[in-house]
């Protein structure tokens, strides 16, 4: 498998057909213990998983007819107002094995129906070896109007992301997600009458601000999503 650079991972324009590396290929010993995301501003939570909740849904499953691959899929179901927050913040709970780590360098790409949407692009600077850390990043996100916004409600799962990340340069681990958004009850009848006169925009012709962006972020730490990993 040829060596992928950051450089190439920040000009893709659509999801990868599959994974860029192998489980193999995580040398340093990285292992994800929890994550959660919350709204910037007001610290609501949006979605909390950890690794004692998922090894408790696997309990009874015969791990040996898991496909490996699976282990690097996770399907997002948030309500549909996480879409319209200005900011979020995610806190990564991770270890690492035995020896340092610099440069670790998280690059996340986001594509609705296969054309890009935004990306981010964070660096934690060094953990020791045998270290549990905690990494936060804060997500500047750009604007939608609420033609998108139901156009990506009424497309399930055709939200998609590829996060790689990096040491020194090196890709050693290749995450795939996908989102479901929907309406809390009674909203969508109310946006429907809204959007559906006549005279709003088009779906395909909403104007929408979204780009690629990028962010700082490292350091130590919206309504209820759910998530579930594999399929």
């Amino acid at each position: 498998m040829s060596r992928i650079t950051p450089e190439e991972v920040c000009k893709f324009k659509k999801p990868t057909d599959g994974f860029l590396c192998r489980l193999s290929d995580n040398t340093f010993g990285i292992d994800f213990l929890a994550f959660t995301i919350k709204d910037y501003d007001t610290k609501r939570k949006i979605f909390h998983v950890d690794r004692e909740s998922s090894m408790d849904s696997l309990a009874g499953v015969d791990l040996s007819t898991i496909d490996e691959d699976s282990l690097r899929k996770i399907d997002y179901k948030f309500e549909s107002d996480v879409l319209s927050l200005p900011r979020i913040v995610t806190q990564l709970k991770f270890s690492v094995g035995d020896n340092i780590v610099q440069d670790f360098r998280m690059i996340e790409r986001h594509y609705f129906k296969g054309r890009l949407i935004k990306s981010f692009d964070f660096t934690f600077p060094f953990c020791i070896p045998k270290s549990t850390n905690t990494w936060t990043s804060e997500y500047e996100l750009p604007p939608m109007d609420a033609a998108l916004v139901d156009e990506i409600v009424k497309a399930p799962n055709q939200t998609q992301s590829d996060s790689f990340y990096f040491v020194e340069g090196k890709l050693i681990m290749h995450n795939k997600a996908r989102y479901t958004y929907f309406y809390p009850p009674g909203r969508e009848a109310k946006l429907e009458g809204k959007l559906g006169g006549g005279s709003g925009p088009k779906a395909s012709e909403g104007k929408s601000a979204l780009s690629e962006g990028k962010s700082g972020g490292g350091g130590s730490k919206t309504s209820a999503g759910e998530g579930k990993f594999g399929k």
